[in-house]
């Protein structure tokens, strides 16, 4: 199979060197069209069902909304995880499917079963955006003249700027938030009510009558078809103000008798604030999933330009945040890296080869497989993020290629003083040698990279949110290597022709590796004199560093500096919008003094689309950060220590810092933003409350413990009306009655729409803010009688107490739950949750029919563990099957795989060195350079097999086999770790999570390449005195 491959790229070289250009230039065009994102999205297939309820109480909106839904969604095909959250008018219900479930059936499957479900009038539910956790791409604040009023900028947002932004293709959802929603109000007077003999009912029904359009069909006039029009639309307000009520005694009572009609705003749900200003509009882009978000966001860019020359004098978007400033940065820092890594690995065939067209043969191989691998990661449809690409290792994808060249030189050396195989022209033996020795090395550089590829196994066997991160770093790699390979096998024997035509490769005395070659295999004897005292001490070696690793800790990934702060604050439940909003101007200012801020956005509540389920005591707080270079303080975690105690001062005041993308991502997966999340189950929530209580106590005794809180449950203060039924009996009047005359007179409803051009209001029924703002006002609402003229004081018909009820109920799995969430700094996870397990055993006792959970990173770091133990032995059984069918005996195939081990010393020294703790991004490093310190392996036993079938002695074929592969051993690992060693090294934004997979490979190079070179002659060396005949292996 080689010899016709080798042939024939020979023999076909300028079809080689097209392929090669093609290769490139599609390869430029795969790079462009690629999505490149700064965080692979890990999140589930997900569905969420909101549903609004203006005014209805968490308990009353888990019993009439959320409960029915989740009832009818359980049993949804592909299903793995159900939860709500219910809280003041508001449901959200999301179900979590499996990897295979594709959105869209997901999604149809959500809104078939939506149809079966039974719930109150006027309650819609609707499905969110097919976005994800990492969606946001894009915020921005709307500037405006400084009369504008705040109904206007919301006017120009909601339907100038949002319809036309949504128009960009890739745009999931333009969520408003902050500003004013204009509505057409018409405040009732109860005294006039009274005065006129009207019930409030019957101001509804004559709004509700009063307004629209309607057809009359066709009408024919001669060979003219008329379409007949009555046109009742509101015109103004005075339309509004004359709708006629009842008539009594032929006099009419009109609406302006007994309300006042004005423009108003409905009550707000959310306020923004950005910087300096108290009160302005923001937009969230989101970006539907799967999308390009570099393409999107520039595309978005062309539009706001437009739309900004569009839009009324005053009035510009101002961005405030875009995703492609943490991707240009990440990609800076791996363009950085891979540049860095090209140079050295350069430099290294440089000194070792010392051949200038022999380097620059090799090196060409780099960019050509780093495109080979894009164009197949375009065809696939796979996207290129910050790790994947950080783990791209020049070093290991040429190494065959190098091994390749070196053994040309070596072998045109020694056909100088060799018979000339009956070839008179220096040029034809300079190519047949050429031919020899890539045909002999195929085989080997084959099974090399084969061995390093079904390393990769475990990792395409990850599952959830280890998965997406890591599946892509090996596709990635894998593309790389095949390409490197096929480059090796083709283009590599092309353009050496070409060389060799012009002159000879044959390698050149170098007095420095000569010695070292003799200093090295002087070295060999001495051990194998001492091989019990090596095997002893190198064992002793691997089992100090196996017992030494526990101390560096555990986590599942290292934090993604996103070159932000997401700052959330939870103040008690009953706290309303405008205490909230004091708070959150003390906490701007207080962020706005440090000079390391380079801006500052806040929201209090949530927005009006009831996607975020947020009450208004909710703070969140995004800042922008400037370079690091401008800093005060040496790290990120000391700023923010810095922050939370200045914050500490105000009372009362719990915080939670994250960082934008980490907290979605983290409150997408476990429902909890918080690196630690403790569930406890059960059916009370008074009982859940306290057990939360308690275990965020004994949480935040535990060193490395910060942000603790529970999520809390209640604590949300109530009026209650307690209708008494007998004297409702006495009156013939029903409870839905008194129900709806309440929500009219103090909630509001929407009676009607008023058109202003192509814009659409509410006309909403509701008492004087007058005769609502005091809870003694509830007495006093009038109830209308069944004769319709008459009416009885509320006072007379119920109880009016105050409470204090439930604010926040979440359910999982179908039982309500609690969470208590924590995050870490200057500790591991893994230490950290075994400690606190220990302790809220011991300390907290549940009751029957309840239970607890841990959940959050550590969870998928545990998920992700438990898969290795499983997968990495049968890993290692294919690569050791692998070995047997290069070797075709056991023996040298266990010998190799042996060394596998000796990786863990380097890379465990490499991440203490680091200050890095064991994660999965440092266990998918191990199992890359088990691949790698294979191959070094193979490469030094073929070598003793090769000069033992010679009919050298068992100790020469050793000796010589390794001190002739010292070299290329040498060089394969320089080339691995040097190509890796930026990325170890590197502190720039992004380079947090491929720092722990670059330095356990540089580390375990290290360590793999000494005990190669070491410990496998010597082992080797053992299997009794006799001498091997020729042809047979040692």
């Amino acid at each position: 199979m080689f010899d016709t491959l080798i042939t024939l790229a020979l023999r076909q070289r300028v079809f080689v060197i097209l392929a090669a250009l093609l290769v490139l230039g599609y390869g430029v065009y795969a790079v462009n069209q690629i999505s490149i994102e700064a965080f692979p999205d890990v999140q589930d297939v997900q569905v969420q069902v909101v549903t609004q309820a203006p005014g209805q109480a968490p308990e009353e909106v888990e019993r009439i909304i959320s409960l029915p839904i989740e009832r009818e969604m359980s049993g949804v095909p592909g299903m793995t995880q159900l939860r709500s959250v219910s809280i003041t008018g508001l449901s959200v219900v999301t179900l979590t499917f499996n990897e295979k479930t594709a959105d869209y059936f997901a999604r149809q499957q959500v809104l078939e079963r939506l149809q079966q479900v039974s719930l109150p009038p006027g309650s819609q539910p609707t499905l969110a955006p097919l976005t994800t956790a990492v969606g946001e791409i894009y915020r921005y604040v709307l500037e405006a003249p400084p009369t504008a009023s705040r109904e206007d900028i919301r006017a120009v947002q909601d339907w100038t700027i949002r319809p036309a932004l949504r128009m960009v293709p890739g745009i999931a959802e333009v969520v408003s938030f902050g500003g004013a929603i204009r509505e057409v109000q018409v405040r009732i007077d109860p005294d006039r009510l009274r005065r006129y003999s009207v019930s409030l009912a019957e101001v509804g029904q004559a709004l509700a009558a009063a307004s629209g359009n309607g057809s009359g069909g066709l009408l024919r006039r001669g060979d003219e078809a008329l379409v007949v029009r009555t046109l009742g639309l509101f015109q103004s307000l005075d339309d509004v103000r004359d709708v006629v009520v009842v008539a009594r005694d032929g006099k009419p009572v009109r609406v302006s008798d007994v309300a006042e009609v004005e423009n108003g705003f409905r009550p707000r749900s959310g306020i923004v604030a950005f910087d300096q200003h108290d009160d302005v509009v923001e937009g969230i882009v989101q970006m539907t999933k799967g999308g390009n978000a570099a393409k999107i966001v520039e595309a978005l860019r062309l539009k706001v330009d437009d739309v900004n020359a569009h839009l009324p004098e005053g009035y510009r978007i101002r961005p405030i945040y875009q995703r492609t400033e943490l991707i240009g940065h990440t990609v800076a820092t791996v363009g950085e890296n891979l540049l860095v890594g090209a140079v050295l690995v350069t430099a290294i065939l440089l000194v070792f080869l010392r051949n200038l067209r022999a380097a620059i043969i090799v090196a060409a191989i780099i960019p050509l497989s780093l495109l080979f691998a894009f164009i197949l990661m375009h065809a696939m449809g796979v996207s290129a993020n910050l790790i994947s690409l950080g783990a791209v290792d020049f070093g290991v994808i040429i190494d065959s290629a190098v091994v390749m060249v070196e053994a040309l030189m070596v072998r045109l050396a020694a056909d100088a003083h060799a018979e000339h195989h009956g070839i008179a022209s220096p040029v034809g033996r300079r190519l047949h040698a050429l031919k020899q020795t890539c045909v002999e090395l195929g085989s080997p550089i084959m099974f090399s990279k084969a061995i390093i590829i079904v390393a990769f196994l475990p990792i395409f066997t990850f599952q959830r949110v280890e998965g997406r991160i890591f599946t892509p770093v090996a596709l990635t790699l894998s593309f790389a290597l095949l390409g490197g390979l096929i480059l090796t096998l083709t283009l590599v024997p092309t353009l050496l022709s070409y060389a060799l035509n012009k002159q000879d490769m044959a390698e050149k005395e170098s007095p420095w590796l000569h010695r070292l070659q003799l200093r090295y295999r002087a070295l060999l004897v001495r051990l194998q004199t001492r091989r019990r005292a090596t095997v002893i001490g190198s064992g002793a070696c691997l089992v100090v560093a196996l017992a030494l690793a526990p101390l560096l800790g555990s986590e599942f990934l290292p934090k993604l500096d996103e070159g932000n702060i997401w700052l959330t604050i939870g103040l008690p439940q009953s706290s309303g919008l405008s205490n909230t909003k004091s708070i959150e101007q003390k906490v701007r200012a207080t962020l706005l003094e440090y000079p390391e801020v380079k801006a500052v956005i806040t929201h209090v509540g949530r927005p009006d689309d009831g996607t975020d389920p947020k009450g208004p005591n909710n703070i969140e707080v995004l800042v922008d950060l400037k370079p690091h270079d401008e800093w005060r303080f040496a790290t990120k975690d000391a700023l923010v220590d810095s922050m939370s105690g200045k914050l500490a001062a105000i009372p009362g005041l719990p915080t939670n810092f994250s960082q934008v993308i980490q907290d979605s991502v983290e409150e997408s997966l476990s429902g909890a933003k918080g690196e630690i999340a403790v569930k406890v189950f059960g059916p009370s929530l008074d009982v859940l409350e306290t057990k939360g209580r308690q275990i965020a106590t004994v949480l935040n005794r535990i060193q490395g413990a910060a942000d603790v809180a529970a999520l809390p449950v209640g604590g949300q203060s109530e009026v209650d009306i307690r209708l008494r039924r007998d004297v409702l009996a006495r009156y013939d009047i029903n409870v839905t009655d008194v129900n709806a005359m309440i929500q009219t007179a103090l909630g509001g409803s929407a009676v009607n729409v008023y058109y202003d051009a192509d814009r659409r209001y509410d006309v909403t029924l509701r008492f004087d803010a007058r005769f609502r703002d005091q809870v003694d006002d509830i007495a006093h609402l009038p109830v209308a009688l069944p004769d319709g003229r008459n009416t009885i004081p509320l006072g007379d018909l119920a109880d009016v107490e105050l409470r204090q009820g439930a604010s926040r109920i979440q359910r999982e799995a179908g039982s309500r739950n609690v969470i208590v969430k924590a995050n870490l700094r200057g500790r591991d996870q893994g230490s950290f949750v075994a400690e606190a397990q220990q302790k809220v055993a011991a300390e907290v006792s549940l009751p029957a029919g309840y239970s607890i959970t841990w959940g959050g990173q550590f969870e998928n770091q545990q998920r992700a563990m438990s898969r290795l133990k499983l997968i990495v032995p049968i890993t290692a059984a294919l690569i050791f099957s692998l070995l047997f069918w290069a070797f075709r005996d056991i023996r040298p195939a266990v010998l190799v795989l042996s060394m596998v081990p000796f990786t863990l010393i380097g890379g465990f020294a490499g991440l203490a060195f680091a200050g890095l703790h064991l994660s999965v991004s440092a266990a998918v490093g191990f199992i890359a350079v088990a691949g790698i310190s294979v191959q070094n392996g193979v490469i030094m036993v073929e070598q003793v097999i090769e000069i033992a079938r010679r009919g050298a002695t068992r100790s020469e074929a050793i000796l010589d086999g390794a001190m002739l592969r010292l070299r290329p051993i040498v060089m394969t690992a320089l080339m691995a770790g040097l190509g890796l060693l930026p990325a170890a090294l590197s502190h720039g934004i992004g380079s947090e999570t491929q720092r722990p997979f670059a330095v356990v490979i540089v580390g375990g190079i290290v360590s793999a390449t000494l005990f190669t070179l070491l410990l496998l002659p010597v082992l080797l060396s053992y299997g009794g005195a006799k001498e091997p005949q020729k042809g047979e292996a040692p």
